[in-house]
């Protein structure tokens, strides 16, 4: 069995030959397609992981992860390869995982923007989610980040100035800290981003907007706002094709049931709505988000927080248009983003939640004096070679005499160091393996016949779901109205008495639905069994005849049974 290491991040040639490669070798578990080509000519691979064996990735439940909403992001995409790799070379050797492939299927889109994360990958450009000119098609006026001494690394730049904000710190001279604001008679900097100036006047250097300034995660329809209300946001809802190609994915495949998108950095689990307050949602699939988010501070360490209470300070002009609340608010699709590695909480930052009450100059110093202490002790070296640079003076072709230093931010703080990968990468696998299992299961408890007349027989069956989740998923999905019913139909040569053919079920609940206190004293449950439904027909058929019951539903798969009069 070949062997696939986490140890580096991959480009799209490694990427691409990787899945192409399990697929050439597992051909009954997984299928690799492209769901869009890119400007660059890239494709989007998409992933349908199954046991073929025991039926089409369509026709059982269905559990969904991507990565790379977001270019620079890429720990995400190397999470869900590792999903992909774990899933597909554990089938057989691992009795949870088969049990996983045999009954329900997996959708994995690993890297969303391939343009923009093989810019980032290979360059060292910093972008949000793509490297398409957006909103100018020019860049605009004003200072740009660009690795100007050529380490490699896009870094920070500090130019001496008695009017200037920043200050060493008198713990580490590479740390920057705010002055105080009766500091004077020492040495202040300005400080910026490494880069060069469009339109330089000699004396005002101010950020320009973002020469690629897509961005995916604000770019589907529910909430959309046009870019004047949400930078990034594209021209309208769907705009990019990549949008447009995952979203036309999740549509064409109802089975979906729930799932997680993939980004850094934040070390937590966020669940939606992130268009109003939790109080405000749906108690029932609130408490369904919080008893599986538990699930996944179990595995990775990493809180579970809904984003609108735990992370907007502005609750009337939040950031909208994302992923997560479309597949639930649009899809009644629940879907975790998964803020993979934060360097803060690894290195034993306290109180770094909430984040909505902003940390004080103070604060924000002791937090780095945290973080350079565990770099300087367990990150030897990262893709640039050098974490952390000390301050370098520097001859800038428009600024005359400045230093260039600071943090390697794509690998230290945006997404953790190489030699950190593997282990960041597989918790959130395992994390993901349990919340798969976690979907509907339908299960014909039994299926009887009773002779009542000549040639004339009642026929039962008694169908239960046995998954967590029920067979609608979540009541959002009931508002919207996509909760689709099971069908139950029974196949025999004789004819119906009573009942039809085919008819609808409604739905099964799962035992998410039992809303339990445990005490030693006192348990609350429900008094009776919410999980099983029976049906009944009489049919007019001859002995010995088969008979057939088959139950299925979009999400919840299909079970059937066979019984000989």
């Amino acid at each position: 069995m070949k062997t696939y290491s986490f140890d580096h991040y991959y480009v799209y040639d490694e990427l691409t030959e990787v899945l192409h490669q399990l697929q050439e070798d597992y051909p009954h578990l997984i299928k690799v397609s492209s769901i869009c080509t890119t400007e660059e000519n890239r494709q989007v691979w998409a992933c349908e992981i199954t046991n073929s064996a025991t039926g089409d990735v369509l026709s059982k439940p269905a559990y969904y992860v991507d990565g790379n909403h977001h270019a620079g992001e890429v720990t995400g995409s190397m999470a869900a390869l590792h999903l992909v790799v774990t899933l597909v070379q554990g089938y057989g050797k691992d009795d949870k995982i088969t049990k996983l492939l045999d009954e329900k299927a997996v959708y994995v889109i690993p890297r969303i923007s391939p343009d923009g994360a093989e810019i980032y990958l290979t360059t060292s450009e910093k972008l949000r989610s793509v490297n398409r000119p957006y909103p100018f098609d020019k860049p605009a006026p004003g200072l740009h980040p660009k690795d100007m001494d050529g380490d490699g690394v896009i870094r920070l730049m500090r130019i001496e100035s008695p009017n200037g904000v920043w200050k060493e710190s008198p713990r580490d001279k590479r740390i920057m800290t705010k002055r105080a604001p009766s500091d004077f008679g020492g040495t202040y900097y300005n400080v910026y981003p490494e880069g060069y100036i469009v339109d330089f006047d000699g004396v005002n250097i101010q950020p320009a907007e973002g020469k690629w300034n897509l961005d995916f995660n604000r770019n589907y329809p529910l909430g959309w706002f046009p870019e004047v209300r949400q930078p990034g946001a594209g021209k309208y809802p769907l705009s990019n094709p990549e949008n447009k190609a995952v979203a036309d994915f999740v549509l064409s495949h109802p089975n979906i049931c729930c799932g997680v998108t993939y980004h850094t950095s934040g070390g937590c689990y966020i669940y939606p709505p992130g268009t109003k307050h939790e109080k405000d949602a749906d108690a029932r699939d609130m408490r369904m988000f919080r008893e599986i988010g538990a699930m996944a501070t179990e595995e990775t360490g990493y809180g579970c927080f809904n984003i609108f209470d735990a992370f907007l300070t502005d609750t009337v002009n939040y950031s909208s248009g994302a992923f997560d609340d479309w597949m639930y608010q649009a899809q009644g699709i629940p879907t975790y983003t998964a803020e993979l590695w934060d360097l803060a909480i690894r290195a034993g930052v306290p109180d770094v939640y909430p984040r909505t009450t902003p940390k004080t100059p103070a604060q924000q110093e002791e937090q780095m004096h945290i973080c350079y202490r565990w770099i300087d002790k367990n990150v030897p070296e990262v893709k640039s070679g050098k974490p952390i640079k000390e301050w370098e003076a520097f001859d800038h072709p428009q600024l005359g005499k400045v230093e260039i230093g600071s943090l390697d931010f794509k690998y230290t703080w945006q997404n953790c160091p190489p030699g950190y990968l593997e282990q960041e990468v597989e918790k959130n696998t395992n994390f993901c393996l349990r919340m798969a299992a976690t979907l509907p299961q339908l299960n014909i408890d039994s299926f009887v016949s009773e002779k009542v007349g000549e040639d004339v027989y009642k026929i039962t069956a008694q169908v239960s779901n046995i998954g967590y989740l029920p067979t609608f998923v979540c009541n959002e999905a009931k508002a919207l109205k996509v909760d689709q019913p099971l069908k139950v139909s029974l196949d025999l040569e004789g004819e119906m008495v009573m009942g039809a053919k085919e008819s609808s079920l409604g739905h099964i609940e799962g035992f998410s639905g039992v809303n339990s206190s445990y005490s030693y004293d006192n348990i609350n449950t429900y008094a009776h069994d919410p999980f099983t439904k029976k049906v009944s027909w009489i049919v007019k058929a001859k002995a010995g005849e088969n008979v057939t019951v088959k139950v299925s539903g979009a999400k919840a798969g299909t079970a059937c049974a066979t019984l000989t009069l």
